[in-house]
């Protein structure tokens, strides 16, 4: 499913008609990529929801019932926070890219609170959505990018935020005749594309191949049109249908069209000016992008689960089935042998008639066997170790328990094979019902209930509600984050995931106490002696060190420290350490905090 800058163009069109300006009433995260946002306006409720999967982008006006549960992550926890109960007052489309800017006046019960901007960047794997102040600082983001990733920027809490590298490529709202005219000699001296649609897609922002080909088809020309062969007399005429189009995509007059494909009968993508395929597909008209664009993400992502769900059950069925098919062999001979169990009690018995002609040690005798009428020699093996009385005992113990096992094979063999019937039949209808959802569930809840699969266990939805502890947070004199955490829970949250290796953990050394982090956005080798003066005395401060007592602090950087393993919650080891000692002063330590703290 592709998302370009023409749904977005539409769809911030119908969020400005319709939701503008609206309180935030709820906010969720439904998986990793995906978030719903719930709006008030006018005492009507809407939500806008978004999906960064890179495989299917998506943004679109949605009637979806809030979700049970959320899936927790540190960004949902800091949207909630910062954003929850503020209110909607703009919508803005980043130079026709494929960026968004929700502009958010966050609830604040006291003082004037500052602007937030929710970047939502759909960029295929570099997808992502940052929450920055109106100072352009990053508050939060659902990907943290540094710069061992990404050498262009960094995408991390603390620093300022940076717009992706722009392309050489121009906005098509904004484009002016003798400009177009430019950029298409351009290409022509170029020689670098070879139709029409490509010229489309190369030069200008937020226009995808797919919707590049609409544009072509609907200005009336072939999709194998070539660049080359449009006359300068004609560029006029080829500005004219682009200004139009243009005009139609400013002010919303698209066409939403589901795209079905005819032969599967399946969604497969929808187009907004002009269906490329018209001989194997069908299409479903709507009134609006945002309409469209969920019925068609809903469709495929349906269709999606269905295909995990069918290849999860067939793999069940494909691996059940065969362990019975291997064990209905193991369970053959096993009867086999049952049946055969005379011929044990027959070697014990021809042994002892034989004991005065065994050698201690032997491991083979060949006698006569007495029991068949022709008197025909039969060779038993016998264990060295073992004297002939033992060697016949064995023999009999066998043929006992054998014989003991006679009726319940034939139980196990009658199991066996209904078990192995009831899986083929479960097969047989996933065959005949591949794509539905009602029988796919139900064969799957069979399947869980035979104990073919394991279910779910129940702690698994308690750690997705889990809320992350709040951290105290706290701007250095030389502008640099410093985080505290004020118990075990808090020093573990901190360690695990607000901190990275090269940014510095100062602690007590002698009390218990807090664990300080000290950011590192520029790889620094050390701390300023400001900012680890006034970390310092902030570890020294949440510890129990006693007012007007010298604390001894060590510091080292966060990737020297280790949590031993099944050690308590905050418990750590550490190496690469320097010490500095600070006086703690209660009252001046205070008003520095007051000063500084911003969380």
């Amino acid at each position: 499913m592709k998302l370009d800058s023409i749904a977005l163009s539409s769809v911030i069109s119908e969020i400005r008609e319709n939701l503008i300006p609206a309180k935030i009433i709820d906010i969720y995260q439904l998986n990793k990529y995906e978030i719903l946002m719930g709006f008030k306006n006018n005492n009507h409720l809407n939500n806008l929801f978004f999906s960064l999967r890179p495989d299917r982008m998506a943004f679109f006006l949605s009637d979806a019932l809030p979700p049970s549960e959320n899936f927790s992550s540190l960004f949902f926890n800091h949207l909630q926070n910062w954003i929850q109960g503020g209110v909607l007052l703009d919508i803005k489309h980043c130079q026709f890219d494929r960026i968004v800017s929700l502009v958010i006046k966050p609830y604040n019960k006291f003082g004037v609170p500052e602007q937030y901007k929710l970047m939502i960047e759909f960029m295929g794997k570099h997808s992502n959505a940052i929450l920055i102040n109106e100072k352009n600082i990053i508050k939060t983001s659902l990907k943290q990018v540094g710069l061992e990733i990404n050498s262009y920027r960094e995408i991390k809490p603390g620093i300022a935020y940076i717009p992706p590298p722009k392309q050489d490529k121009y906005n098509p709202l904004t484009i002016s005749k003798p400009d177009f005219m430019n950029i298409l000699y351009k290409a022509k001296q170029k020689q670098d594309i070879e139709y029409l649609w490509q010229f489309f897609f190369n030069y200008f922002y937020g226009i995808s191949a797919q919707s590049s080909k609409e544009m072509v088809l609907f200005m009336d020309f072939s999709l194998k049109q070539s660049l080359d062969s449009i006359d300068e007399q004609k560029w006029p005429l080829l500005w004219n249908k682009f200004s139009g189009l243009i005009k139609n995509i400013e002010d919303n007059k698209l066409s939403p069209v589901a795209l079905i494909d005819i032969n599967k009968n399946q969604i497969t993508d929808y187009s907004l000016i002009f269906p490329i395929d018209t001989q194997n597909t069908a299409g479903i008209q709507f009134e609006n992008t945002s309409s469209c664009l969920g019925f068609v993400f809903n469709k495929l992502k349906d269709r999606e689960q269905k295909q995990e769900l069918y290849f999860t059950i067939n793999r069940v069925l494909k691996k059940g089935i065969a362990r019975i098919k291997e064990k209905e062999h193991s369970l053959q001979q096993r009867k086999e042998e049952i049946e055969n169990s005379d011929m044990y009690k027959k070697r014990g018995e021809l042994i002892k008639a034989n004991l005065w002609k065994i050698n201690p040690g032997t491991q083979t005798i060949t006698v006569i066997d007495y029991t068949d009428i022709q008197q025909k020699q039969v060779t038993i093996n016998l264990d060295p170790n073992l004297t002939p009385v033992q060697n016949a005992k064995n023999l009999f113990k066998k043929y006992k328990k054998l014989q003991k096992n006679k009726d319940i094979i034939e139980t196990q063999i009658n199991d066996n094979n209904k078990s192995l019937q009831q899986l083929n039949k479960l097969q047989n209808k996933l065959n005949q019902n591949p794509y539905s959802l009602e029988i796919l569930s139900l064969l799957y809840d069979k399947l869980v209930q035979l104990n073919y699969i394991k279910k779910e266990k129940g702690t698994k939805s308690k750690r997705k509600t889990e809320q992350a502890p709040l951290v105290s947070k706290f701007i250095s004199p030389e502008g640099l984050t410093i985080l505290a955490g004020k118990n075990n829970k808090q020093n573990e949250f901190i360690l695990r995931h607000l901190s990275s290796g090269n940014d510095f953990w100062l602690h007590n050394l002698t009390r218990p106490g807090s664990h300080v982090i000290i950011k590192n956005h520029k790889n620094e080798d050390s701390p300023s002696y400001l900012t680890l003066l006034f970390a310092a005395r902030l570890a020294g401060y949440y510890s129990k060190t006693k007012d007007k007592e010298s604390a001894i602090i060590i510091y080292t950087q966060r990737k020297y420290v280790k949590k031993p393993r099944d050690a308590k919650p905050g418990k750590v080891i550490y190496s690469n350490e320097k010490t500095i000692t600070v006086s703690i002063d209660y009252d001046e330590i205070k008003k520095e905090i007051n000063r500084m703290i911003v969380t």
